[in-house]
């Protein structure tokens, strides 16, 4: 492994990109290529990066805009660009700690000739030290499903994947939806790939977003139900244990009901049909719930 690809999706993040990059300038190791991916912003990003481009002389910067259409496509378009040998997805509002860069490949380099391991991740912290997520040990070779999923150690990490690996997988992309949610990809990878968890803080998210727990992110998915709907499905195999499964049943349900959908349409487009059959009563209760909280316009 000698050269790291850092993805920067970015929308409309011109006022901390500049702080982002601050990080990576000052970075042990300039082996990396920072790749942003502008995903239609209108203020003043694609001047911003032609100005760090032309200022930054010991590391590759590559900076592509597309028309807007969430992280996710930000992500899928990533794809043909990407230079190193293994990737790590960057948000334009955070940092990297001066070694992670080092990090990473001196991890990587542990890693050759074990094709079966398709990812490491390592901790993210908004102090540089204390990790948010909880780790039971200092390593751990498992994968999403049986480490993260099924254990629920919560809590945002920073995953680094082999390049060939992210490039087998794209996030489905639904007209008209604009949000798709990274643990899709680590859980569809879990069924092929292990994953090596380190214990050691390389990433620093300075405003922990507790996404999914905030009304604005609770919206965010009712925007984009027919994305949701196929995470949920993906969440209900029979690897994942049976509360996760329970509890994606009930969100299928849920969203599908403000599709509009009939319950026998519900039924017959789930491989799992108990468990949505078990979940329609408590289903239809949280959608006139949600609705009435969160007034969701009825297009939905």
């Amino acid at each position: 492994m000698e050269l790291v690809t850092l993805i920067t999706p970015t929308y409309n993040r011109g006022t901390t990109l500049q702080r982002c990059w601050e990080s990576l300038r000052h970075q042990n190791n300039k082996n990396f290529q920072w790749l942003v991916i502008d995903d239609g912003s209108t203020d003043d990003t694609r001047e911003l990066m032609m100005t760090l481009k032309a200022k930054t002389h010991d590391f590759e910067i590559d900076y592509y805009s597309k028309i807007n259409g969430g992280k996710h496509t930000a992500l899928n378009f990533s794809h043909s660009y990407i230079k190193g040998d293994v990737i790590l997805i960057l948000d334009s509002d955070d940092l990297l700690t001066q070694d992670a860069v080092d990090t990473v490949l001196y991890e990587w380099k542990k890693l050759v000739g074990r094709p079966e391991i398709g990812g490491i991740t390592f901790m993210i912290s908004t102090d540089g030290v204390s990790p948010i997520a909880k780790m039971p040990k200092e390593s751990v070779l498992s994968d999403h499903i049986d480490f993260r999923v099924n254990q629920h150690i919560s809590g945002d990490c920073c995953e680094t994947l082999r390049t060939s690996v992210f490039k087998e997988y794209m996030f489905p992309e639904i007209a008209g939806e604009k949000f798709l949610g990274e643990g899709m990809l680590w859980t569809t990878i879990a069924f092929s790939y292990k994953t090596l968890y380190l214990n050691k803080v390389i990433y620093i998210m300075p405003e922990y977003r507790t996404d999914g727990l905030t009304q604005a992110g609770r919206k965010m998915r009712l925007s984009s139900l027919n994305g949701a709907l196929l995470n949920c499905e993906l969440h209900m195999n029979k690897r994942i244990n049976l509360s996760v499964r329970l509890k994606n049943a009930l969100l299928k349900t849920c969203y599908s009901f403000f599709l509009h959908k009939r319950i026998k349409e519900i039924i017959n487009t789930t491989q799992y049909k108990i468990l949505i059959i078990i979940s329609i009563p408590a289903g239809y209760l949280l959608y006139l719930y949600w609705h009435k909280k969160y007034g969701v316009d009825e297009k939905c």
